[in-house]
């Protein structure tokens, strides 16, 4: 999966001969589809594929099941944020300063994502009337 591998570069954890999957990695990956699992419940509504309009209750994106799975977000969360707050959340009680920076990186790309959310609109319903169309009374 990219984003581990992403993770794993930040992090410093990458092999001499390049490869992430080590067993200085191992347990790392143990705990990688748990926080991948609640960064994406966290980051779906920024992502392009979320919908809004799915029928009987909040919308959330697939459950992550397995290091092959493919990830239901964008490719720019995927590639961008995601591997910061992975970094992030691995690094919590090994190096706090390390994790503290992740953190920071991984705040500062999700909320510049939100402030680009473009926001749905919908008629406004004049609920007191009166006064519509300059039409003023008398005072």
């Amino acid at each position: 999966m990219q984003i581990f591998n992403t993770a794993m570069g930040f992090m410093d954890e990458v092999s001499t001969d390049g490869k992430t999957d080590t067993t200085d990695t191992a347990e790392y990956k143990n705990r990688t589809l748990l926080i991948l699992n609640a960064l994406r419940g966290e980051l779906y509504p920024y992502s392009d594929t979320y919908d809004p309009n799915t029928e009987g209750g909040r919308p959330i994106a697939d459950y992550i099941r397995d290091m092959d799975s493919v990830v239901k977000l964008d490719d720019y969360i995927c590639q961008t944020i995601m591997p910061y707050g992975l970094a992030a959340h691995l690094l919590m009680d090994e190096n706090p300063s390390a994790a503290s920076f992740f953190q920071s990186r991984y705040e500062e790309l999700r909320n510049r994502l939100a402030v680009g959310i473009p926001a749905q609109s919908e008629d406004i319903v004049d609920v007191y009337g009166g006064i519509e169309y300059g039409q003023f009374s008398r005072w």
